[in-house]
């Protein structure tokens, strides 16, 4: 189902990081928020292939939650899926921001604008759980991400 989401272009899309923050890393970890984990994933998305080839996809990945990769596959099948038609605008796309960032108690949803090569923008909407009861208790991963309809005004 595509959500509806209206934004109204002010300036370029740019990729947004808060100082102090350790944005670097690429596996979950209990420090990093909801907002820290999309901009890891989207960050390493926009430079997909550096230092080595999918490395970006590879990043989401590890942040994908336990539930998410019994629906996704392995990483292989994560590779094809993040590539294909519906995810693929992610790789490489010029830039990002986020917007509506809501947490309820374990439960976040963050949506992201993207600025992909054609000029155009595409939104994605994140929901992440902060994990229980398995090897990532305490760490935010990622359960979905669904496309969203940005109108551009």
């Amino acid at each position: 189902m595509l959500q509806k989401f209206t934004f109204i272009l002010v300036a370029v899309c740019i990729t947004s990081t808060a100082a102090g923050r350790d944005l670097s890393r690429t596996a979950p970890h209990p420090s990093l928020s909801p907002l820290d984990v999309v901009q890891i994933v989207m960050n390493a998305l926009q430079k997909n292939d550096e230092p080595s080839k999918n490395r970006g996809i590879a990043v989401t990945y590890n942040f994908t939650s336990p539930a998410n990769k019994n629906v996704t596959g392995p990483i292989d099948r994560f590779v094809n899926m993040v590539t294909g038609p519906v995810y693929g605008k992610m790789v490489d796309h010029l830039g990002a921001v986020y917007e509506k960032i809501k947490l309820k108690g374990n439960s976040a949803s963050i949506d992201v604008i993207i600025k992909v090569a054609s000029g155009r923008f595409v939104g994605f909407r994140f929901l992440l759980t902060k994990q229980r009861d398995n090897e990532f208790e305490g760490t935010w991963m990622t359960d979905s991400v669904t496309p969203i309809e940005v109108i551009s005004s």
